[in-house]
């Protein structure tokens, strides 16, 4: 095709703005965790600091691949520059393709609308409610005799808050060419029903632009419209404004204003923290993805690869997904990505084990020990027990289990789906492997041999319990390297894993995790004996921890449970999907107040984002 007949001298930006904008490609928005760390404060006139709410940003990334096009991929981020997969293959619709998947967040459900085939008058309507798992929910027939209905993309940025869809339609009397955007209006919230198509005024085919504009998305900032579009003749992406989203628009940026070159498309933009751009887009001849930064839509910087998905991924949407940390919130406890926090209290602090997580397939190597004098300021101690110094295994670390006996602390871990013993003369390590091999083998039991829990009963009693998908109790030896009995299994109703015991007013009460900890709906169920060996009998009223959509909170499950020393004061634990956009290889611990009833049930517990109050 020939290039664009005018094209426009590219804008050179000046040194000032050229580090400004290096500046902005570098940002890294602040994890729940970072903003312990960076409170953002103001003076209320007084001259006292006084903090204000912080904004937590994630990224959510949908996209079809090289590999074809008959699958969606969806990615997550921290900084909308490195993403990591939340699930592979998450969506193949029952007929057709999945080409150019748009997604948007709203109501608390995720939907993509995608190009259904290369040619006819439908576009594709997915949903979901956790990001891996998506429902067909329609083939919507815009109504309009096209050829072609290429890239469906979410525009909901308008003031009247409403969701519509700018869609490429090929309208003239040759199929592939003669594109223009349209925009059509959900009529409801089941974004089943549409408006009539109507055409972006001013973006439209010509005699020069032939083939017309494809890949239309739109970015309103203040009172206007920016689209930015793909010339379909001069495979360039250009750039126009308009006072409303219908238009007319007018161009500010042909041919190759930005600098970018040519042959790219599937351009998506997302806001920044701080009020800047990210513009991502395909190089689908040479399968590359690019991704270019701008202050205020009108000036960009070079195009630079997208580390990681450059050479995997082909035309997607990324959206930004947001939290508020407010003043004084002490969830999540700890910083980074945590899970199976494992609790006690020793020489005089609490001690928390945790699970280090975001790593692909849960791949992490060591152990981390955290102190406190209060349950609410902790201290990261480094490595407690590295996998490193086990000559069994030197990968999946997982769900430590710490308690005293006698002058030893004692570790239990998982690695390679096994069980091992470690053991230290002080609380913060370092642990040593106590066997040189698995107290308790992959696959011995019959099912996986992981989240050990073990429990010293009043008496000095050691016992030892773990599983998922079973169960199993068993009493320790006084040497806590070998069993006293035979493991059993005592699995109760829903049980999946993670099980946890404790004792108080002399009952044994059994909490553990149900459903998946990938699933949103990950919680915690719990069953009372009179036995530490079970069986334990599951309480009315379960489960006593679960998710709340409403303030962000989702997969709460794999507690541990604190007494305070010498006080009927209980806490429990726990790990949930970080807020915003985490999953379940993205978790973070949080501690909230466990209470019971007189007759000894377990009152139901809310997850916060306050937290506690320090204890003293």
């Amino acid at each position: 095709m020939p290039p664009h007949a005018t094209r426009t001298r590219p804008w050179r930006a000046p040194a000032v703005l050229l580090a400004l904008l290096a500046a902005l490609a570098l940002v890294v928005p602040l994890t729940a965790n970072r903003v312990h760390a960076a409170e953002h404060h103001r003076s209320d006139g007084s001259g006292r600091a006084v903090q204000r709410s912080t904004t937590v940003s994630r990224y959510l990334f949908t996209a079809f691949t090289n590999s074809g096009e008959s699958n969606m991929y969806v990615y997550g981020s921290d900084d909308a520059r490195n993403f990591w997969s939340i699930q592979d293959k998450a969506y193949t619709p029952p007929s057709g393709l999945v080409r150019d998947p748009s997604v948007i967040h709203r109501g608390g459900r995720y939907y993509v609308a995608y190009t259904t085939g290369w040619t006819g008058t439908t576009f594709g309507l997915a949903v979901s409610d956790d990001r891996r798992t998506w429902t067909h929910l329609a083939d919507i027939d815009h109504g309009v005799a096209a050829n072609n209905t290429w890239a469906p993309e979410f525009f909901t940025d308008a003031p009247d808050g409403k969701v519509r869809i700018v869609v490429s339609l090929s309208t003239g009397p040759t199929a592939y060419r003669h594109f223009q955007p349209y925009v059509l209006t959900a009529l409801d919230d089941t974004l089943a029903k549409w408006s009539e198509p109507q055409p972006l005024e001013g973006i439209s085919p010509s005699e020069s632009d032939y083939n017309g504009y494809i890949d239309t998305f739109v970015v309103r900032k203040g009172a206007t419209y920016h689209a930015f579009t793909k010339n379909a003749t001069g495979e360039l992406i250009e750039h126009a404004v308009a006072d409303r989203v219908t238009g007319p628009y007018r161009f500010t940026g042909k041919g190759d204003w930005a600098g970018w070159g040519s042959l790219l498309e599937g351009q998506t933009i997302v806001a920044l923290p701080g009020g800047g751009y990210r513009m991502f887009m395909d190089g689908y001849t040479v399968k590359k993805y690019y991704y270019s930064d701008s202050p205020d839509l009108e000036h960009w910087t070079p195009k630079r690869e997208l580390p990681g998905l450059s050479g995997v991924v082909r035309h997607g949407t990324v959206i930004r997904e947001t939290a508020t940390v407010r003043p004084g919130d002490a969830n999540p406890a700890l910083p980074g990505y945590h899970a199976d926090p494992d609790v006690m209290y020793a020489e005089g602090r609490y001690w928390i084990y945790p699970t280090e997580d975001g790593h692909p397939g849960w791949s992490g190597t060591r152990f981390n020990g955290f102190s406190s004098p209060d349950l609410v300021h902790w201290t990261d101690h480094g490595p407690a027990l590295d996998l490193a110094d086990v000559s069994w295994c030197h990968e999946n670390a997982w769900a430590p289990s710490v308690v005293k006996k006698g002058d030893t602390y004692w570790m239990y871990f998982s690695a390679c789906q096994s069980i091992g013993v470690a053991k230290s003369s002080s609380p913060k390590g370092p642990f040593t492997d106590a066997l040189g091999k698995p107290l308790v083998a992959k696959g011995q039991f019959g099912h996986q041999s992981i989240d050990p829990d073990a429990f010293i009963d009043d008496d000095g009693t050691p016992y030892l319990y773990f599983g998922q998908g079973a169960f199993e109790a068993a009493r320790l030896n006084d040497d806590m390297v070998s069993f006293a009995t035979q493991p059993v299994k005592i699995t109760p109703p829903g049980y999946n894993e993670a099980p946890t015991v404790f004792k108080r007013a002399g009952r044994y009460y059994a909490m553990w995790s149900e459903d998946d900890t990938r699933s949103p709906d990950y919680r915690v169920a719990y069953g009372v004996s009179d036995s530490p060996l079970g069986p334990f009998t599951k309480a009315a009223g379960n489960p006593v921890l679960a998710k709340d959509p409403g303030d962000q909170i989702l997969g709460t499950g794999h507690n541990s449970v604190i007494q305070v020393p010498g006080r009927d004061e209980w806490y429990i634990v726990y790990h949930r999907f970080a807020r915003p956009g985490g999953d379940g290889t993205h978790r973070e611990v949080a501690i909230d107040r466990m209470r019971f009833d007189p007759d000894g049930t377990i009152q139901k517990i809310r997850p916060t984002q306050t937290g506690i109050e320090p204890v003293r």
